[in-house]
């Protein structure tokens, strides 16, 4: 009996250990795994992708997140076009705080309208990388990734009086001032470094500002002020806020029966490839090259440290290049604006 009992112990003993063995095996096996990664959601929420600058800024993003994706971060984009309506994106950033985002990325379509939207965000824990265009409140947003406006849009000036030197033309310059959208930064800045350049000439009697309109950043809107501008005033030169409203002053400068690039100067700001194309037929003397693709490209990597690293940018603002393209550079400043290049601060 007691050998019975002996062995039916020796069983079980054998059993418990067999038991502690497979499950300290399992456990070890599971523990050693890492945890299943937690999809990275990112709200690109654009002003207006009918505009070519704004497809590239999209490029940009998503070639980013494919960059991640090949290096195994599980990440989605999700793209919203407000179509230049702030209180469509105001709406749609709304509706997004309570869709799981990890991020937004937001090109405003104006300076203040979609701010309680972004306070939303904030209280919701959702970080914020504004691009192109920023906000009144910088605490709303941890970074902007954007050109300084004030800068290009003073280069741009310098070469409109540089091609009207060259020109011959008498003094003083009849020049005409084309603003983007009010309440939008970019429309702020680029005619404010119109002025910082031209409003000096305007007291020496060297140019002469005879029309100053907003065309919304449109072709259409452009084209329309132009042909009223142009039945009543004579012009030497444009300056557009961007290259969409300089190739509509094209048109209604050929429509006027005049030649642009030589009656009438003009010089836009962006260099879509419509406007490159101009400037290589002679039509436009300048615009200046932006980096919609780094804009892009860079607030998703930036976006992608705060959540993986928790980094903070060396600056609140992140300065992506500008470049002035004329003939002379045409075809060779893409590559100092439209391809990638490192997130400058980025962590190791």
């Amino acid at each position: 009996m007691s050998d019975a009992i002996s062995k039916v112990t020796s069983a079980i003993i054998i059993a418990i250990v067999v038991i502690a063995i497979v499950g300290g095996v399992v456990y070890w096996y599971y523990s050693s795994q890492k945890p299943a990664q937690s999809t990275i959601k990112i709200g690109l929420f654009i002003s207006n992708l009918g505009n070519p600058y704004f497809a590239m800024l999209e490029n940009g993003s998503m070639v980013a997140v494919n960059e991640l994706k090949s290096k195994g971060v599980n990440i989605d984009l999700v793209v919203y076009d407000a179509k230049d309506d702030p209180t469509q994106q105001t709406n749609q950033i709304e509706t997004a705080v309570g869709q799981s985002f990890s991020a937004f990325i937001v090109n405003p379509t104006d300076i203040q309208a979609i701010q309680p939207a972004l306070s939303d965000a904030k209280t919701h824990g959702i970080p914020v990388v504004t691009t192109d265009r920023d906000v009144s409140d910088k605490t709303l947003r941890f970074l902007f990734v954007g050109t300084d406006n004030v800068k290009g849009a003073e280069d741009a000036a310098k070469a409109l009086i540089q091609a009207l030197n060259q020109s011959g033309k008498p003094q003083p310059w009849n020049v005409v001032i084309l603003n983007g959208i009010p309440g939008t930064t970019a429309a702020i800045q680029r005619q404010q470094g119109f002025h910082n350049v031209l409003d000096p000439l305007v007291q020496q009697g060297v140019v002469k500002i005879v029309a100053e309109e907003v065309a919304d950043f449109r072709r259409d809107e452009a084209l329309n002020k132009m042909e009223a501008i142009l039945a009543s005033k004579k012009v030497d030169a444009v300056i557009a806020a961007n290259d969409e409203m300089a190739l509509g002053a094209i048109q209604a400068i050929k429509g006027a029966g005049l030649k642009p690039g030589s009656d009438i100067i003009v010089v836009g700001y962006d260099a879509i490839p419509d406007a490159v194309a101009a400037i290589k037929a002679g039509e436009m003397y300048a615009t200046i090259a932006q980096s919609p693709f780094l804009q892009g490209y860079w607030a998703v990597y930036a976006v992608y440290y705060k959540l993986t690293k928790d980094w903070t940018p060396p600056s609140d603002w992140i300065k992506t290049p500008t470049v002035v393209v004329t003939i002379s550079n045409a075809d060779t400043f893409s590559s100092e604006t439209a391809t990638p290049q490192p997130l400058p601060g980025a962590p190791s």
